[in-house]
């Protein structure tokens, strides 16, 4: 029977995450997009701060109170000593600082990720870590709060504009802002999640029925999105997922099987919208639905059917590859080696323009400013601008050297052009928190997948899917509120999903 300490803890711990995932990405207030950073800043303080104190109260009322210890017999995995070294060295980061008087970093000089908002994503994750117990309607959060978000995204595509959020109407004919997070790179690296869950979950995860329809239409109705915003962070997460994972999704019947059926729903989505085609009148002011059956159109369905099809027939091939651990080793190596092949081809052979041409110019030393959506002129700029390596300039204190120091280069970019960060997490944080911070949060992560492999159950196998998804696209993102509350979650449910198995609520 648990002890009523461990009750309140875990229930307020399962209100925390259902809060997290289910309300605050959906939840804007009157000032709409424009000031959508300083509500959800405000937001998620508010939601963290609480169930920390509430936490903190319950821990210690047992403690004085009743005289009942949480961490007696609590060790604590290296996991979680990795996240407390993350947080003492952000702390260790600030006080080192040599803008802290000048500046607010505590707050942050830049999207408002300073000592205390990267402190509230640690200690949330330590309580969750601590606290909560794993429960498989978790995993359900995620794929309904896909499926509200991306209904919100689809009805501001097709013209209406629901929370009133886009302001005077802008953004409802322009697929840079969409949903209910901000511009399209937040929402690609949202779906980056959100979607891993439901996709892995659909395929690996023996469900009831209902749970299974959740993940299909989390995966359908967010790729309808995806498609329409088309973010190229957002396609190489996924692209090079899908490619660690074919090993998995192959290894059996049922899961290929599964695997079709949501390949089908992703063509699916890209012809619904082929086929909804929506045009904004600038006279108007609105946007039509101008129905386009093309012959483009019904080749798509033509090929989705028969995806459809053979979903059903691969189902009936009984097969089980998941044992044969040799054919991992040679797909693995094989991938290693075309990998090679790609970078000796690109190396070889220019596309004279577009993502090949770039990688080609790149192999041959040639770093352009505009390459990688000008991401090559920020990293570029950004290894430049290393002097202290060790603990960093301090959180979130970014682009107060890089404004100054490149300022004319920034006005040739764009007038108002406010560069705050690297739009890369890692280089982002070897500047702010130095190399000592950025090995910590990667060995974090590595240490997360080598427990989660070393200790692997059906549900882990999801989380683990979703970080190296996140991880992955991190490589062209930033870490702002408005998105990296979700990772940290997902961080400490893959973390609890493993530990003390009997007591996971599985």
């Amino acid at each position: 029977m648990k002890k009523k300490e461990d009750y309140l803890l875990e229930k307020l711990s399962d209100f925390y995450i259902f809060i997290i995932l289910l309300i605050f990405p959906i939840a804007v207030n009157h000032t709409g997009f424009f000031h959508i950073l300083e509500f959800k800043w405000s937001l998620y303080f508010v939601i963290t701060i609480s169930y920390i104190l509430l936490c903190t109260f319950i821990f210690l009322y047992f403690l004085i109170a009743k005289k009942n210890n949480y961490f007696k017999n609590r060790k604590i995995s290296k996991v979680e000593w990795l996240m407390l070294l993350l947080l003492a060295i952000n702390i260790l980061s600030y006080l080192l600082s040599p803008y802290r008087k000048s500046h607010n970093l505590f707050l942050g000089a830049g999207r408002g990720e300073g000592l205390l908002m990267s402190s509230l994503y640690i200690i949330s994750f330590l309580f969750l870590s601590f606290f909560t117990k794993f429960k498989k309607r978790h995993i359900n959060y995620f794929s309904i709060s896909s499926i509200i978000f991306s209904f919100i995204a689809i009805l501001q595509y097709i013209g209406f504009n629901p929370f009133n959020i886009y302001l005077n109407g802008i953004g409802t004919f322009n697929t840079s802002f969409i949903g209910t997070i901000g511009n399209v790179d937040f929402v690609s690296a949202y779906y980056t999640m959100f979607l891993s869950i439901s996709f892995s979950s659909f395929v690996f995860l023996k469900e009831e029925k209902w749970e299974k329809i959740i993940h299909f239409l989390s995966f359908l109705m967010g790729f309808f999105v995806f498609g329409v915003i088309s973010v190229k962070s957002g396609v190489v997460a996924f692209a090079l997922s899908f490619v660690i994972l074919v090993p998995f999704l192959f290894s059996n019947n049922e899961r290929l099987s599964r695997t079709i059926l949501l390949s089908s729903s992703l063509l699916f989505a890209y012809a619904f919208n082929i086929f909804l085609n929506p045009v904004y009148y600038y006279g108007k002011n609105r946007i039509l639905l101008e129905w386009n059956f093309s012959l483009k159109f019904l080749i798509f369905i033509i090929i989705i059917v028969f995806m459809v099809l053979l979903s059903f027939y691969v189902k009936g091939i009984k097969f089980d590859l998941s044992k044969k651990k040799e054919l991992l080793k040679k797909y693995y190596l094989f991938l290693v080696c075309m990998v090679g092949f790609v970078i000796v081809f690109l190396f070889l052979f220019d596309f004279k323009s577009g993502f090949f041409h770039e990688i080609h110019c790149l192999l041959h030393g040639d770093f352009n400013d505009n390459y990688g959506t000008y991401r090559i002129f920020l990293w570029k700029r950004t290894l430049n601008m290393i002097e202290r390596p060790l603990f960093g300039i301090g959180p979130d204190a970014f682009a107060i050297p890089f404004m100054q120091r490149y300022t004319l280069d920034i006005i040739k970019i764009g007038p108002y052009s406010i560069n705050d960060t690297a739009a890369n997490i890692y280089l982002t944080m070897l500047i702010n928190i130095g190399i000592v911070g950025l090995m910590t949060y990667i060995l974090f992560i590595i240490e997360q997948v080598k427990v989660g492999i070393r200790k692997m159950n059906k549900y882990n196998y999801v989380f683990l899917i979703a970080i190296i998804c996140y991880s992955i696209q991190a490589f062209f993102n930033l870490s702002v509120v408005l998105i990296t509350p979700f990772i940290y979650l997902i961080f400490a449910l893959s973390h609890v999903s493993i530990i003390d198995k009997n007591k996971s609520g599985l």
